[in-house]
């Protein structure tokens, strides 16, 4: 019987089973792509050798610095057959936002591992081998020109290594890839060879010796960190439960409106002896039965969108999915948990309808009809507030979905909005020099040389050069430190709160949201990577990356991220603010790697923001669609309960066009409805959150009119959507079968 009453409404039940699809697919795609990031990048490196040296508690081997005169130093340690020193990074090339280099010695054994499958390997400077899939992402060929940073390479070979993110990059020789990443006299990493019986523990505790800001680990044994890999879940559940929230109210509403639908059925079956608990079960077998077809649908669904993803040109390695039966699982028990949880109340609604109350029903009628709002508004307003619970829980589906665009919007915003008021870019005429073409500004790597360049240029009234580095605790996800010359013009930018500026390179100027978290003062000691400094003021400045962080002196900070001689930005202050967009234009022009912007325009341009914005983005079609299923369902479940309402109207005289703009009018007044609830939602969720006591110093809530204007469009535009179809259906019904139907 359950499968019979399904069926007797297939355009509910597919719908229905859509809505569920989407939210099942989401959990098993994001899931399996998060695994695959995790795994794909803890084994990008390549390892070739049996040991992988990296600079000690680095976020991540990118941002890994080490002496390259380490090499020679490793070598002389028994038991070592040869020492490969590499550099590893990511650069924006073409359309390409995430461009892996390596730079290795042509004829390592590091160099090898590049299996040449055409053309030949790298003999010499600017050359370079690019992997498959960067080949047919960038459309070249050998012989072939690429351009890094501005500069020429020829493409002298393709190579095949089976790994889809070493794939999607490029290896040259060593000093080239110093150049590149911009890492002068220095390496990302060593790979190192044993002699065969060497005592690898024994040679992992010499080499470790050597330098304590090693660390050490066997080729098999490197991975990203639990703590990265966690994150990477967290965020793909977190943008799942958004389509398995709205995936479940509209299950909710289907059910609901489909007891409605069926209130005299169920009252004649209560009449004849069914008990409450076999109308309950029903009604609930109906929910999960559909809610196990959303599920496996979803997970084929799922299954076919990660692969589909890992093939997207250029970035398709990055989310290649790996899946494993957990991931599964995890759609299956969510599919049917939104089955026992969207059918509950229904099926319990139903199973307490009283037989006699059942069988009096006519179809079509309200909630109660009374009160003001049921006598104002345009006719499509009152529809709508007659069946209060079915525009409640549609409204909310809907409505999750804008809460989350006014979330994203409002998280972006203010993000961009932290990173323009860095120190040394709050000010009329300042602006703000990185590297040009990096993937992650974090990345973001000039030579001193460029400091004093601009320094000298005539229309230039400071420079402040500023080293970045970032640390993961459990307290804050991301302590982000910084490396300022004590004298700059840019310190005074930290506005003090407590003790005083940093004078000597054991000190540390604590931002008050990072005081409060770790509960550190002035003259208590702070550790970074195991060196330990003296508190000697707290500052405020409002900035939340800048408040959750600290400030030490620049070379402190440049001997602590291994990065002498190089900076992450420049902040300039010109004489005349006038003058900046041509400062801007001369260094643009006079330095091929360094990219200069008006600090009020600097995190719009950068590749993160790109990013940002492109995941909005599919976050945001992610949500059209759940909510179009949505609207689309209810609108024709509202049409199925007023099929005889309807049917009195077309008898009266109603036109056909007049029935569909009144549907098409309900629609939108939903959906309407729905935006007004989901961005004060949105903003109540995003304040809420940016005053956790764990993402108190990383995310502030910012929002402009276009946010709430573009949300409220989308869900007009799903009200249009969704209730073209249902509204096209009932201006199709005829008065005569419209009044005969029960």
């Amino acid at each position: 019987m359950i499968l019979k009453n399904l069926l007797r409404r297939a355009t509910r039940s597919l719908l229905t089973v859509i809505g569920i699809a989407i939210g099942v697919a989401a959990v098993v795609s994001l899931g399996a792509m998060a695994k695959g990031m995790a795994v794909n990048y803890g084994n990008v490196i390549g390892v070739s050798n049996d040991l992988l040296i990296t600079q000690a508690n680095s976020l991540d081997v990118a941002f890994s610095n080490l002496d390259q005169t380490l090499g020679p130093r490793i070598e002389t340690v028994a038991g070592v057959t040869n020492v490969d020193g590499g550099v590893f990074g990511w650069i924006a090339v073409g359309d390409t936002p995430y461009f892996l280099v390596y730079g290795y010695e042509p004829g390592s054994v590091a160099m090898g591992h590049y299996r040449i499958v055409e053309g030949k390997p790298v003999t010499g400077p600017k050359q370079i081998a690019i992997g498959q899939r960067a080949a047919d992402a960038l459309k070249k060929r050998v012989d072939d020109t690429l351009r890094l940073n501005g500069v020429p390479y020829r493409i002298v070979g393709i190579y095949e290594t089976g790994q889809g993110m070493e794939e999607s990059g490029g290896v040259v020789t060593l000093e080239d890839g110093q150049d590149i990443v911009q890492k002068p006299r220095q390496v990302s990493l060593f790979q190192v060879g044993l002699r065969p019986g060497a005592d690898i523990e024994q040679v992992k505790q010499r080499i470790a010796n050597l330098d304590s800001d090693l660390t050490v680990s066997t080729a098999s044994d490197y991975d990203v960190s639990e703590q990265w890999s966690g994150m990477l879940q967290a965020f793909a559940w977190s943008i799942a439960a958004i389509a398995i929230l709205i995936g479940g109210l509209g299950m909710m509403s289907a059910m609901v409106m489909s007891v409605k639908e069926r209130t005299r059925e169920i009252g004649t079956l209560r009449a004849v002896g069914w008990s409450r608990n076999r109308v309950l079960y029903m009604i609930l077998g109906e929910s999960i039965g559909l809610s196990l077809v959303g599920g496996l649908l979803g997970m084929v669904l799922g299954a076919a969108l990660a692969w589909l993803a890992g093939r997207i040109p250029g970035v398709g390695a990055f989310f290649e999915g790996v899946f494993t039966p957990g991931i599964f699982v995890q759609g299956l028990v969510t599919a049917l948990g939104l089955g026992v949880i969207g059918g509950f109340f229904p099926a319990w609604t139903a199973a307490n309808l009283q037989p006699v109350e059942a069988l009096r029903y006519e179809g079509g009628a309200a909630e109660g009809s009374t009160g003001l709002l049921a006598r104002v508004g345009s006719q499509g307003f009152r529809n709508l507030w007659r069946r209060r619970t079915r525009t409640l829980i549609s409204a909310s589906g809907i409505g999750i979905g804008v809460a989350t665009l006014v979330m994203l919007g409002g998280l972006v915003e203010g993000m961009m909005s932290e990173l323009n008021g860095l120190a040394g870019s709050d000010s009329t005429g300042s602006l703000t020099v990185m590297q040009r073409d990096v993937a992650d500004m974090s990345l973001s790597s000039l030579d001193e040389r460029v400091v004093h360049a601009i320094r000298a240029m005539p229309q230039v009234e400071s420079v402040s050069p500023f080293v970045l580095g970032f640390i993961m605790s459990e307290e804050l996800p991301f302590f982000m430190f910084g490396g300022l010359d004590p004298n700059s013009t840019a310190m005074r930018h930290y506005k003090l709160a407590e003790g005083r500026y940093i004078q000597r390179p054991n000190e540390i100027v604590l931002g008050k949201i990072a005081a409060e978290t770790y509960k550190v003062g002035v003259g208590d000691t702070f550790a970074i990577n195991e060196n330990r400094y003296r508190v000697v003021g707290i500052t405020e400045t409002g900035n939340a990356f800048e408040d959750g962080g600290g400030t030490l002196a620049l070379r402190e900070a440049q001997r602590l991220l291994g990065r002498p001689r190089s900076v992450t930005f420049i902040f300039v202050d010109v004489k005349e603010p006038s003058q900046a967009q041509v400062v801007v234009e001369a260094i643009n022009q006079r330095f091929p790697d360094a990219r200069a912007s008006q600090s009020s325009e600097f995190a719009q341009n950068t590749n993160d923001m790109e990013s940002m914005r492109a995941m909005t983005d599919a976050i945001r079609m992610l949500a059209m669609i759940v909510g179009g299923v949505v609207v689309a369902n209810t609108m024709i479940m509202a049409i199925y309960e007023r099929t005889r309402e309807i049917g009195t109207l077309r008898a009266v005289g109603w036109r056909r066009w007049r029935i569909l703009s009144q549907i098409m009018q309900e629609s939108l007044y939903l959906c309407l409805t729905a935006a007004l609830f989901g961005s004060v939602l949105g903003v109540i969720m995003l304040a809420l959150l940016v005053r956790l006591p764990y993402m108190n110093g990383f995310l502030r809530a910012e929002w402009s009119p276009g946010t709430f204007l573009t949300a409220t469009a989308l869900a007009l535009l799903l009200g249009l959507l969704g209730g073209i179809y249902p509204a096209w259906r009932a201006s199709k019904l005829q008065p005569v079968e419209a009044l005969r139907y029960e």
